[in-house]
């Protein structure tokens, strides 16, 4: 009796877990709004979740809280981290826009900027040519920071227009969450493969007939799932 009864808390406990779990997914991208394939892509979740997202898409199953998402990708040295909040149940989609890892470049100039210039002691017999010699290599290197710091700021500056500019056009594209309704449809559509037919949802949802093809309707609006005519009916695709 005492094992029906934990048996029983424990699969009450699964399904609680799995009714407030939402789904966060998108794709990958660099900064120049290019598909990447085989991008790293981990969210700190207990267990960490990590996987490779080999057709420029990724997907993960998480419960309600506060997020990191990393992605890179090693071989062009491209990175980014998103913080991402789930309040409550459903889909999302979030696209990832890699930027190019700064890091070594900072590092690079907070080193040049932090070198100390000692004062050199000079004797009082140093020639001119000494002193000159000191002057102009205490000038190059003066020259070489203001320079490295130049180039890094032009770039940082570039870097930030054109990410303004691409942020602007994925904004566009993002879909919009579902309600529950569409959600489960959604489910439905991607647990067939992407694919199925208008009769084969009918069958699978205990709702009319017209309020299927209204529900079909709103996720061929909203960009998520495209209606193919074959015959006398209809095939349908995941976007």
């Amino acid at each position: 009796m005492l094992r029906k009864l934990i048996f029983g808390l424990f699969f009450m406990i699964l399904i609680s877990s799995i009714a407030n779990a939402a789904e966060i997914r998108g794709r990958i991208y660099d900064f120049e709004l290019n598909t990447i394939d085989n991008a790293r892509v981990e969210i700190d979740t207990v267990p960490k979740q990590v996987l490779v997202a080999s057709d420029g898409e990724y997907s993960f199953s998480l419960p309600l809280g506060i997020y990191t998402i990393t992605a890179t990708y090693p071989p062009e040295d491209l990175k980014i981290k998103e913080s991402v909040t789930i309040e409550e149940h459903g889909a999302y989609t979030l696209d990832l826009i890699l930027l190019p890892n700064l890091e070594a470049e900072e590092e690079i100039l907070s080193e040049a900027s932090d070198i100390n210039i000692t004062k050199t002691f000079v004797e009082e017999d140093v020639n001119t040519l000494g002193r000159l010699g000191f002057a102009a290599g205490l000038v190059s290197i003066i020259v070489l920071i203001f320079f490295m710091w130049y180039k890094f700021k032009s770039k940082t500056e570039e870097l930030r227009k054109e990410v303004d500019k691409t942020a602007k056009k994925v904004k566009e594209k993002q879909k919009p969450v579902l309600d529950k309704d569409l959600n489960e449809l959604y489910t439905f559509i991607k647990k067939e493969g992407g694919r199925t037919t208008q009769k084969d949802i009918r069958k699978n949802f205990p709702k009319s007939e017209a309020k299927v093809s209204l529900m079909i309707t709103e996720l061929e609006d909203k960009g998520v799932i495209k209606r193919i005519k074959k015959g006398r009916g209809n095939i349908i695709v995941l976007s």
